[in-house]
């Protein structure tokens, strides 16, 4: 059985349909994980994306377990703790045209438009709630379109979405919002626990893009944190520029695979697993450092804009010959 380590540990079991595993932390912080009710303990286990910074114990059944522990991607850090402030933190992080690029951008926003924020941390209408993530799906789809990508967050929205309707009254999620009027034009949606904001989706809509929206929620959110004692922004997984303009340091998602040691299939498929992952994520470190995704981000950008003008290309022959 498979569970990841967000959903099936941190928050628990009575937020997911059949919990397969179930968590606790203790004083020290070390999360507490055994079989969750009616779960076959004869079983394989494997959990994803637990952070390496993140002590794990096994408790009852599992604790007999053998295990291997192997690299999955990176993951992304803002510490707050060194910093007094926003302001402190801002400045520190960024030079000065940076900030002035960043402000510049929320200026522009809030007077040509005008835009308004939006904080939900706390009670929410079930109709306000169906909206913002109907909003969050509609952007994702859009801009991955765009990108000719995948994304693996659009099929869990659902999921995401009954998780916030018990959460956020509880104040253990947080919706951050950008509208334009009534319309939402960005959306940062995260999970709160202990001194750790989990800002795992940013999405904005693409029309608004000049304004740097994401950034404008970015700053909204970082701000958020300091006045609610929040320390740690935890941004997840993915390389992406909009994460490295944040971010201050970096972890590794790991994989752990639980197996009887005494059979032999069971251990021979969790070195496999282990062998695969590690084999992986080195040789990704290594293509890095020799530019390859460097490329392959050009090459991206190269199919997309040539497509986009075939397509418009395509179009205006169509309405020329329609209009003779």
């Amino acid at each position: 059985m498979r569970a990841r380590f967000l959903i099936d540990i941190l928050l628990g079991p009575s937020h997911i349909e059949t919990p397969v595993l179930t968590g606790k932390v203790d004083e020290n912080g070390i999360y507490q994980v055994s079989l969750a009710e009616n779960q076959d303990n004869d079983e394989a286990y494997t959990i994803i994306d637990v952070p390496d910074h993140q002590s794990v114990r096994f408790l009852e059944s599992l604790e007999s377990r053998n295990r291997f522990t192997s690299p999955l991607y990176q993951g992304y850090l803002i510490e707050l703790s060194e910093h007094d402030s926003f302001e402190d933190y801002f400045r520190s992080h960024f030079n000065a045209k940076g900030s002035r690029n960043l402000r510049r951008q929320g200026k522009k926003l809030f007077k040509e438009i005008p835009a308004r924020m939006v904080t939900y941390y706390g009670k929410i209408e079930r109709g306000t709630l169906d909206m913002l993530f109907e909003s969050l799906g509609e952007f994702l789809e859009k801009r991955f379109e765009q990108k000719e990508v995948s994304n693996y967050e659009i099929p869990l929205l659902p999921l995401y979405k009954k998780m916030f309707r018990k959460l956020l009254p509880e104040k253990k999620a947080v919706i951050f919002s950008l509208f334009d009027a009534d319309d939402p034009i960005a959306l940062g949606i995260g999970f709160v626990y202990g001194d750790t904001l989990y800002l795992f989706n940013i999405a904005y809509d693409v029309d608004y893009s000049q304004y740097g929206p994401g950034n404008q929620i970015m700053m909204e959110a970082v701000a958020w944190c300091f006045d609610k004692g929040i320390t740690r922004v935890d941004m997840g997984r993915g390389d992406f520029l909009h994460k490295r303009k944040w971010v201050n340091t970096s972890y590794t998602y790991t994989q752990i695979d639980l197996y009887d040691p005494k059979n032999v299939g069971r251990r021979l498929r969790a070195l496999l697993s282990w062998t695969l992952n590690t084999s992986r994520f080195y040789g990704i470190r290594f293509l890095k450092k020799l530019q390859v995704h460097q490329l392959a981000k050009r090459w991206f950008i190269w199919k997309y804009r040539t497509k986009q003008f075939l397509s418009n290309k395509n179009d205006h022959s169509t309405k020329n010959i329609s209009e003779s």
